[in-house]
């Protein structure tokens, strides 16, 4: 079997908060008809350096064509001569970059082609399934003005009433209305509500970050991510032995790792297989074992497909240490899939189809074609606007 033909199409989709995610979605065809489905996810934070998608498609093809979509170790080697910066080195925050991603898109797919063609599901590749479902966690993006304090609740409210409890928080843009916040969240949901996490973007000095966590750890969280500025592993390493929750950052690369294995700075490692695919996010997961360190998976916030092959890492996992981050089938408005991957409450439910188990739906792709970009229009996440 060879891979003869790349099918690249670029895609906007809508958050609840009103916002517009900007995707691509990669077909990986087949000498002998299989097609395999990837994502190169939510690239909505490189909006002053988009990548060029003939660019992308062209490259691809320069590294895919006539290779066989089970020699997925050399196919990362040659992606490793042109992407440089995913694996051996990489940011931890965002914990991808647009290579890194690219690369992610491909290895995912490679693996949905080999699924199919033995008709296994892909974590039969991973090491096989140790677990039906994923705890995960909602986002809930930080209050920035007066009328984001009942937009919140409300999500809140819609979501417990789909079986939907648990959440992580972005803190840091305002202590004070973050303070403000989580106290009216107690008040109107007491424990009916869990929260996993606060996440501090990689905003703060640790100190700052300290004196925040005094304030804040009255509202009962289990994690802090990303509590101090990136890279800063000694940093972290001083909260780590001060404060009670646990403490968490993306880990990448290996480099970086190593980095902060060496420093003492974190309990967990977040990982995402946006960092290059699930090849070598599976070699961190292995370092994260041997070094006693837990791991939950992280996200950029991916469509169905880019969720299935976070949930396939997952099943294949000997222990998830906390709750994990993909829920991006639950914040979109649309998706390009027949049936979107399933979620239980606070679980994604592991797809048994063969490959990532999804199945593309051509009309929804092509009604959700679209430009990459829109100066325009309000980011998310750490640069969320508010209304």
């Amino acid at each position: 079997m060879k891979i003869s033909r790349i099918t690249l199409t670029p895609i906007q989709t809508h958050r609840r908060t009103g916002s517009i995610s900007s995707h691509l979605i990669l077909q990986m065809h087949t000498d002998e008809g299989l097609t395999g489905l990837g994502e190169i996810s939510d690239l909505d934070c490189y909006r002053m350096y988009m990548p060029d998608i003939d660019a992308v498609r062209t490259g691809i093809e320069r590294v895919v064509l006539g290779r066989d979509p089970f020699a997925i170790e050399a196919m990362h080697a040659e992606l490793s001569k042109y992407l440089h910066n995913y694996f051996a080195s990489a940011p931890s925050y965002p914990p991808f970059t647009p290579g890194s991603q690219i690369a992610a898109g491909i290895d995912m797919a490679c693996f949905d082609i080999m699924g199919k063609a033995v008709g296994r599901p892909a974590y039969d590749f991973l090491g096989g399934k140790t677990r039906d479902h994923i705890e995960v966690c909602y986002p809930l993006f930080q209050v920035k003005a007066e009328g984001d304090y009942d937009r919140n609740l409300g999500y809140i409210d819609d979501l417990l009433a789909q079986g939907i409890s648990r959440f992580r928080y972005y803190v840091g843009v305002d202590f004070a209305k973050d303070e403000k916040f989580l106290a009216a969240l107690r008040d109107r949901f007491g424990d009916r509500v869990a929260l996993k996490a606060l996440d501090f973007q990689a905003r703060h000095y640790w100190k700052d970050t300290l004196r925040a966590y005094d304030r804040l750890k009255q509202f009962g969280f289990e994690v802090i991510e990303s509590p101090s500025w990136r890279e800063d592993f000694e940093g972290m390493a001083q909260i780590r032995r001060r404060i009670e929750a646990d403490v968490s950052e993306h880990a990448s690369s290996a480099a970086q790792a190593m980095a902060m294995i060496r420093a003492g700075a974190v309990d967990i490692f977040n990982v995402t297989v946006n960092s290059g695919g699930l090849v070598p996010v599976r070699k961190l997961v292995a370092l994260a074992e041997l070094s006693g360190i837990k791991t939950l998976i992280g996200t950029t916030q991916e469509l169905s497909i880019g969720t299935a092959a976070h949930a396939h890492l997952g099943a294949s996992m000997a222990e998830l240490g906390a709750a994990s981050d993909p829920v991006g089938p639950l914040l979109y408005a649309e998706d390009v899939v027949k049936e979107r991957i399933r979620f239980d409450g606070n679980r994604i439910v592991v797809p048994d189809g063969p490959g990532l188990g999804m199945e593309l739906d051509e009309d929804a792709l092509e009604s959700l074609r679209a430009p990459l970009v829109e100066w325009d229009r309000a980011a998310h996440g750490a640069g969320y606007v508010s209304d």
